[in-house]
């Protein structure tokens, strides 16, 4: 029934007036960079290779199938390649990735698929006190071409179901596909490296901040290109963060880090807003987080239908958040659980997992160094 009732919702939709749709959601923002912001794209030294899997209300009920169903499954790959020195000037780089994105919205299910490239380029903005202190700036632009598509061979129409006989006749198929259709993102990136140490236990901060807009282009998404428009509307995120290093106070410990992070995104003209407000705590392997997501909008109707279009958001909920690095490997390997507080809680649809693997490779095998890197570079940045 849960299935039914979506798509008797979707389809007059789709057919009769204009829709305004929403972009997935990553809890773990910094551990799906590119995704959050283009100009991330061979952020690290060597290649990147990350996959991201979301399973979102996965506890559901459903009439046919039961609980644990994949309600809502979003999942992407991406590679990356940062090639440094470029043009032969030290101060430089260009990174590219590709990137593959696919949304399953429902068991019906609502399809997205999709791929695309990103490039970007990096400029050391100055140095001072020989390798403490360095600032960079990178731009970054994606291109991207996507198709949504609706396949099922259960719909059914509203005029075959009676209230004495039930179902009316065999259920119908429903095959609708959109035109394949580009999307433009961009971004910019500040970040700020400090490797000297004050006179206190911490030691002085790095500082990122970020901006990009994605879907600068508002592509048409409908299912039926004849009868309706959907366009998905631009968004705009900013993220924040810095990466605080205590001291050691024994010679043989690792390191921990501290790390404060903000993201917020605004979509459909500020009336779709969300915030991110936490941090990791991370050692030399291990590294977990706690994150509070609220969402706020101006104008939201509790129907969810405004101005003859569909709008809906995430749900408020608290992120718990863990991962580890494999000793002497740059595999990374991340997990997420969503708890609830809103909306669809967590009592009654299980809240939201998500996992992550990253995996770098180094050009000379090196733990620290790719070739043309010089010896000082950092290690594979987490946050």
């Amino acid at each position: 029934m849960y299935k039914i009732i979506f798509l008797l919702l979707l389809f007059p939709t789709c057919g009769v007036v204009n829709v305004c749709a929403q972009d997935p959601y990553f809890s773990q923002f910094y551990a799906n960079r590119v995704y959050l912001n283009p100009a991330y794209a061979g952020f690290d030294p060597g290649t990147t290779v990350t996959v991201n899997y979301r399973n979102q209300w996965f506890g559901i009920p459903d009439g046919d199938i039961g609980n644990l169903n994949n309600s809502y499954v979003t999942y992407n790959a991406t590679a990356e390649l940062q090639l440094p020195c470029f043009l032969n000037t030290p101060n430089s780089d260009v990174g590219v990735a590709l990137l593959f994105f696919g949304d399953n919205a429902g068991t019906a299910p609502l399809i997205t698929r999709g791929g695309g490239l990103a490039f970007s380029y990096s400029q050391k903005l100055g140095q001072r006190y020989s390798t403490k202190e360095r600032s960079n700036l990178r731009f970054g632009i994606q291109t991207s071409l996507m198709q949504r598509k609706l396949d099922w061979g259960n719909f059914i129409y509203s005029d075959q179901l009676d209230p004495v006989a039930g179902l009316i006749g065999p259920p119908q198929t429903l095959n609708l596909a959109s035109g394949m259709y580009p999307v433009l993102n961009c971004g910019v990136i500040y970040k700020h490296y400090n490797y000297r140490r004050n006179r206190k236990v911490m030691q002085l901060p790095s500082v990122t901040l970020g901006v990009s807009l994605s879907n600068i282009n508002s592509p048409n998404i409908a299912l039926r290109d004849a009868a309706a428009e959907a366009f998905l509307p631009r968004r705009t995120t900013i993220h924040f963060g810095c990466q605080i290093k205590k001291s050691k106070r024994r010679p043989r410990t690792a390191p921990v880090f501290m790390s404060p992070q903000v993201r917020f995104d605004s979509q459909l003209g500020f009336r779709l807003n969300t915030i991110v407000v936490g941090g990791y705590i991370s050692s030399e392997m291990f590294y977990t987080g706690l994150f509070y997501q609220d969402n706020f909008g101006s104008n939201i109707p509790r129907s969810g239908f405004v101005s003859g279009g569909s709008l809906s958001r995430n749900t408020n909920a608290l992120i718990l958040t863990s991962g580890i690095e494999i000793p002497n490997t740059n595999l990374m390997a991340g997990f997420t659980y969503d708890v609830n507080l809103s909306g669809l809680r967590t009592n009654n649809t299980l809240g939201v997992i998500e996992f992550n693997v990253r995996m770098n490779f180094r050009g000379d095998g090196k733990r620290g160094c790719s070739i043309g890197i010089p010896s000082d570079c950092p290690r594979i940045n987490r946050f």
